[in-house]
């Protein structure tokens, strides 16, 4: 959830969510979001109420352990804030990933493959996310591996099992009505943000797949961000394709550069 997730700030960087979330809109005014546009073209649907019917916390659970068993997911969200475009595209498994983050002309590609993490930046990237200028690492693949103090910091809310850490919705959870989202019957679960979507307050609707399997459908957070009201909206879909990520064919260990460790 990428809500996700890569921000571009100055070493160390915290991580979408409290981390990812919460440096764009120190950093850049941006965050992981899509736009309500899709949420208020849901259209109301007849379909199976067996399901919707539930729990709300029953609902939640169904869908985390759907979304496990799937074993990989691809989750989106793009937008225009303060006049700069953002995406953010994660291809997710539950051993390796990659996630993809362009905000205006800057991009950072996270890859994480056979236990290792791999960045590829643009040189505002690399300024941003380690403090230092270093235009000669830009476009390249640099390998950080678990020894490394980034390791942690870089490899957070990309494998399935951390992206899936920040999709539930907190507090009192309540349903919506069922709805169509992309020709896909939904029923939301309203709570408090998710902590890891780094939103001080606001809510959280997670929409749910009515029929079998179970997945999530979109995530949807809203809060009150430099005095306005945002819409924040990430997208799963290709639950279950194989996702195909392997490591770069050439990479240069952080360790041999001139980059902080």
């Amino acid at each position: 959830m990428n809500v996700a997730p890569r921000a571009l700030v100055s070493a160390p960087r915290p991580r979408l969510a409290a981390r990812r979330l919460a440096a764009l809109v120190a950093t850049c005014a941006l965050l992981v979001t899509g736009g309500p546009a899709r949420v208020a073209h849901a259209a109301a649907t007849a379909a199976p109420r067996s399901f919707a019917s539930e729990p709300a916390h029953q609902i939640v659970t169904t869908a985390l352990s759907t979304a496990v068993r799937s074993g990989s997911v691809t989750a989106s969200s793009a937008t225009t804030i303060s006049g700069q475009k953002y995406s953010l595209v994660t291809i997710s498994s539950v051993t390796s990933g990659q996630q993809t983050l362009r905000v205006g002309a800057t991009t950072t590609v996270v890859r994480v493959a056979d236990g290792d993490v791999y960045i590829n930046d643009t040189a505002a990237a690399i300024q941003a996310q380690f403090g230092v200028s270093a235009p000669h690492y830009a476009n390249r693949w640099i390998k950080i591996t678990p020894s490394s103090s980034y390791f942690t910091h870089f490899n957070s809310f990309i494998l399935l099992p951390s992206l899936l850490s920040e999709v539930a919705p907190n507090g009192v959870l309540k349903t919506t009505k069922m709805l169509t989202l992309d020709k896909t019957s939904v029923v939301g679960v309203t709570g408090r943000p998710n902590i890891h979507l780094g939103l001080a307050s606001g809510s959280e609707t997670l929409y749910v797949a009515t029929r079998a399997p179970h997945v999530p459908v979109e995530l949807v957070a809203a809060d009150v961000v430099q005095g306005q009201r945002e819409v924040f909206v990430i997208t799963f879909t290709h639950w279950g394709q194989r996702a195909n990520v392997s490591k770069p064919a050439t990479s240069t260990p952080i360790s041999s550069t001139s980059l902080p460790r």
